[in-house]
């Protein structure tokens, strides 16, 4: 398996699919694609990801999605499959947003370190160990200046694939959305309430130029862009006083 990027810069767009257009699509994908190598070290077609979103007392991330800020940023846990204590890494990520620009800087935590009552001091330590680094000083600012915690966490199954050309072009398709208040890694009670039930987030991700041939199968399948926040739309689902009826797809 190939070690995980600290760092990505790319454009990001999204499409809503039923299920059933999104399993016609990836064999018509796979003729200029192929699986992610993450894929191909396994025996499945996806892997799962998991995240536990940061959000300030007043929820501000989720109102700033909501205003229309088109240069803002988010603060997530991310980890990949099932979580084993002392041996999963944990991913501590910002993921900034500029229209349709996205930049992740992250780094990586034992479980043990991302634990609420840690992640402060290992910060720091990180911190003294390496002054100079700027995400680090970032990412501490952040998360202090909003007094930012763990809220929600997401989990969904992605299959991946990436163009035989241009490793840097990247389809995602996230099927099975599901989503809980949750306030530290370990805290894994309460139901996983189903978002997305009846399609898929399909992402297409990209540095240059979108390929003639990507543009073909968008108009062949109309392929509708969409404006789809995983975060806000499972808050919405979890807490009823941030559901306005204003965010379905149709």
């Amino acid at each position: 398996m190939e070690k995980a990027k600290l760092h990505f810069q790319r454009y990001e767009f999204k499409y809503y699919l039923p299920k059933a257009k999104a399993d016609k699509l990836i064999p018509t994908l796979l003729k200029y694609m192929a699986w992610d190598p993450y894929i191909q070290a396994t025996d499945q077609d996806f892997y799962q990801v998991n995240s536990l979103y940061f959000d300030s007392p007043d929820y501000g991330c989720f109102w700033d999605k909501e205003s229309g800020i088109v240069d803002r940023k988010k603060l997530r846990f991310r980890y990949y499959n099932n979580l084993t204590l002392g041996v999963t890494p944990i991913f501590a990520e910002i993921k900034r947003k500029n229209d349709a620009l996205a930049i992740k800087d992250r780094i990586k935590l034992t479980a043990d370190q991302a634990a609420r009552e840690n992640f402060d001091n290992s910060l720091r330590q990180l911190l003294r160990q390496d002054p100079e680094d700027m995400f680090l000083s970032e990412l501490l600012w952040f998360k202090q200046r909003n007094s930012m915690q763990p809220k929600l966490f997401i989990s969904y199954d992605r299959k991946a694939l990436i163009s035989k050309r241009d490793q840097r072009f990247r389809v995602t398709f996230d099927y099975n959305i599901k989503a809980r208040r949750q306030h530290d890694l370990n805290d894994v009670h309460g139901r996983l309430v189903e978002v997305y039930p009846e399609g898929t987030v399909l992402e297409l991700k990209y540095n240059n130029i979108l390929p003639v041939w990507f543009h073909k199968i968008i108009q062949k399948y109309q392929l509708q862009r969409l404006a789809y926040s995983k975060y806000c739309n499972a808050l919405r689902h979890n807490m009823p006083r941030f559901d306005d009826n204003n965010y379905k797809v149709t």
